[in-house]
């Protein structure tokens, strides 16, 4: 396809060195017949150098996040072999001391105030299972350091402090069922202890709602049946 020459507008504003090179252009009727694959060719001429620094710049984010998953992994092994050393050593109070940011380490603060409970050192279990409850995340076990929380302050003098956490686990939704279910089985034996009937009634039927609360609707009615 023939044209005729062109003329090259000459702006007397920018230097005779500045003038466009219009040996490179395309024309754009010739440019309709240019085909797909020359199209993609001109395009990855243009801008070669953007599309390799953005390749790069993948290749390296993705190289990054799969260098950090390796070193998690590695790091959650290495910390799971110094929970299982500091077991076998009988050292779980300073694990979980020394990781009270990690749920591992929420999890020997759990271990290490139920033996403390079953040993009857309350104070030394209400300290772990503080520390747990500020750690522990997941509904049940989060569950089990608030319950351990409550016993632990009524079984050291803090009677109606402890009543008052076990009120407070009844009513947290974000807790387990099975959780909140025992804490209003002890409210309720307290109550029918005290003569409070309403008060009896009302955890009572609280138990009995709850359909993940098996366990202790049997022991409630179990202990409605010796108390008649």
């Amino acid at each position: 396809m023939n044209h005729p020459p062109k003329k090259k507008y000459k702006n007397p504003l920018m230097p005779e060195d500045d003038v466009i090179d219009e040996r490179h252009l395309i024309d754009l009727e010739d440019s309709v017949d240019i085909s797909f694959e020359d199209r993609v060719s001109i395009y990855w001429m243009e801008n070669k150098s953007f599309l390799i620094g953005c390749i790069t710049v993948l290749l390296l984010v993705v190289a990054g996040y799969q260098s950090l998953r390796i070193f998690k992994d590695r790091s959650e092994i290495a910390l799971q072999a110094e929970y299982a050393e500091a077991n076998a050593s009988e050292a779980l109070a300073d694990f979980a001391k020394a990781n009270r940011n990690k749920a591992l380490g929420g999890f020997a603060a759990l271990s290490t105030a139920d033996a403390a409970y079953s040993a009857e050192e309350y104070e030394k279990a209400l300290e772990f299972y503080n520390l747990a409850a500020a750690i522990l995340e997941e509904s049940t076990l989060a569950g089990r350091a608030q319950l351990g929380q409550a016993f632990s302050l009524y079984q050291n003098g803090s009677t109606d402090e402890g009543l008052a956490k076990l009120n407070a686990i009844t009513a947290d939704s974000s807790l387990a069922e099975g959780v909140r279910a025992e804490a209003a089985y002890h409210l309720a034996v307290e109550a029918d202890t005290a003569g409070r009937s309403a008060e009896f009634e009302s955890f009572a039927a609280q138990i009995n709602a709850s359909p993940l609360a098996g366990q202790w609707q049997q022991r409630l009615s179990y202990y409605q049946q010796q108390t008649q």
